[in-house]
């Protein structure tokens, strides 16, 4: 199988790849897998690419060894791995200096990216955990992720420029 996974895809489920998700996301379509992402009822070395949009922040720190290394099992060798989420020293600096951006609401530059949307009142939505890219690039270094590099974010008009980054690794 040379699958692409739309990890923790919520109501971004996309043609072409195999959109995963705990639950499905009310008023969208449905994930073709329903599973917790620690453990995907798909074979070893089945995919050539995750994409985690906003989801890796939705995991304790404890979870997030055991995340990477079932995507690490997912992944062909060479296989990509793409994270967007937010930039923890982003969201500080825009907290501190009073940067709201051009989002909806005042705390979606900053706040949102700590902790998530409160008005969700969605457990699932809360962000357990803050990363920065040089704390990424360092834990996905340490699971033997490769040419690991932060490039543009793509997703997520409001945080795109102030809040977010996107990292790219390979597996071996």
């Amino acid at each position: 199988m040379r699958l692409k996974l739309n990890v923790c895809c919520g109501g971004r489920v996309l043609a072409g790849w195999t959109n995963i998700d705990i639950v499905a996301s009310e008023g969208a379509l449905a994930p073709d897998i329903l599973c917790d992402a620690l453990k995907v009822p798909l074979p070893d070395a089945c995919a050539v690419e995750i994409m985690c949009i906003h989801g890796f922040e939705h995991f304790h720190r404890w979870d997030c060894d055991a995340l990477l290394e079932e995507w690490k099992r997912m992944l062909l060798p060479g296989g990509l791995l793409v994270l967007e989420l937010p930039n923890l020293a982003k969201c500080c600096e825009n907290i501190l200096s009073g940067f709201t951006g051009a989002g909806k609401h005042p705390d979606q530059a900053g706040m949102w990216g700590l902790y998530g949307d409160p008005r969700m009142r969605d457990p699932f939505m809360c962000h357990r955990w803050g990363w920065t890219p040089d704390s990424l690039r360092a834990i996905l270094a340490e699971h033997g992720f490769e040419k690991i590099r932060e490039e543009p974010t793509q997703h997520h008009p409001a945080g795109r420029l102030h809040r977010d980054m996107r990292m790219v690794a390979r597996l071996p």
